[in-house]
């Protein structure tokens, strides 16, 4: 397997962004996401000094939401929000990012919230206590049935109960809504509803939890066999489309026993906080006005590279305009 040599910006352009129209339902967290900057990350038992505390939209979920929004998709938000300054702030985040909020429920939970650690490289991270986020259950998702039904592609992941993210994917393979689903953050989840998941998105880590370790290691050098093996163990599972993201390296696209790799786009990155999520609400958006999954992914690349230009997950992320700026601009690179 020979790792794509250019990205393709106007291809991009014409293919993937300019025809976003779709229908994405995203059903999961919203989080207030307490920010702070290092010079390190603290190692276990370390205390260290860092920059005063900015509180700033986030969540698994409605970054994904806010992103797919951004580039011209229409989304609903199927979630829950506390009736205090935080949900405020996640509502406000969301309508003026374009999100259809009628299936955002406010819960006598406090809203959920993120402590986020950025340091020098701009590695981060994040612990949750996920407050109004465990609303998210069956009974919700089921009670807003139709904002499932209705999508074109459905995103999920599991910041909030494994029964919530399940109902919804039983509701969409029913009604022939193409279900996305991030295992993230990592946890054991029924086989049915890997089953159910039309397309997987991880990251390294996360296919080092779901596979047995030595599948994982063939991704630190693009070795094809090992990566044969990989899509063939998620084969085992259900799972016939992935997507491994791998930070700075890039990103790799398996499509039964095609495997692709997608190269990161160069950037100064100050910040990858939502960088994944970015990723992830590209690809919903894309795929759900009938972009192919590996063009979609290639568009999904560089969104991602400019949230890593900005601070904060939602803050950070371009919309349409931007975006369309940033592949002209690599075009032009490459033509020269």
């Amino acid at each position: 397997m020979t790792p794509v040599a250019s990205l393709p910006a106007e291809i991009y352009l014409a293919r993937a962004l300019e025809h976003i129209y779709g229908r994405v339902t995203v059903v999961g967290s919203a989080n207030a996401d307490l920010t702070l900057h290092t010079h390190t990350l603290p190692r276990p038992g370390q205390t260290v000094i860092g920059t005063p505390v900015r509180v700033l939209p986030g969540g698994k979920s409605a970054n994904q939401a806010v992103q797919a929004s951004l580039l011209g998709a229409t989304v609903r938000f199927v979630g829950a929000v506390g009736k205090d300054h935080y949900g405020k702030l996640l509502w406000t985040s969301m309508h003026h990012a374009g999100v259809v909020l009628t299936d955002c429920v406010q819960s006598s939970k406090e809203t959920g919230t993120a402590v986020v650690v950025v340091d020098d490289s701009a590695e981060n991270t994040i612990a949750i206590s996920p407050g109004a986020n465990n609303d998210v259950t069956d009974i919700l998702v089921n009670y807003h049935a139709d904002a499932v039904r209705q999508a074109n592609v459905l995103g999920l992941c599991l910041e909030t109960p494994v029964s919530g993210a399940l109902a919804a994917a039983r509701l969409a393979a029913a009604s022939g809504t193409l279900v996305l689903l991030n295992l993230s953050p990592y946890r054991s989840v029924p086989a049915e509803l890997l089953r159910l998941t039309d397309v997987l998105i991880v990251n390294e880590n996360e296919l080092a939890d779901l596979l047995p370790a030595n599948l994982a290691a063939g991704l630190h050098d693009f070795d094809r066999n090992e990566q044969d093996m990989i899509a063939a163990g998620l084969s085992q599972l259900g799972i016939e489309q992935a997507v491994i993201t791998l930070g700075s390296r890039g990103s790799l696209v398996i499509e039964g026993t095609s495997t692709t790799v997608i190269p990161a786009v160069p950037t100064d990155a100050i910040d990858t906080t939502g960088c994944g999520d970015a990723f992830f609400g590209t690809v919903l958006a894309a795929m759900s006005s009938g972009t192919p999954l590996l063009e979609a992914c290639r568009l999904a690349s560089c969104v991602a590279s400019i949230a890593a230009t900005g601070h904060g997950a939602q803050a950070s992320y371009a919309d349409r305009a931007r975006t369309a700026a940033q592949l002209t601009s690599l075009s032009s690179l490459q033509i020269q």
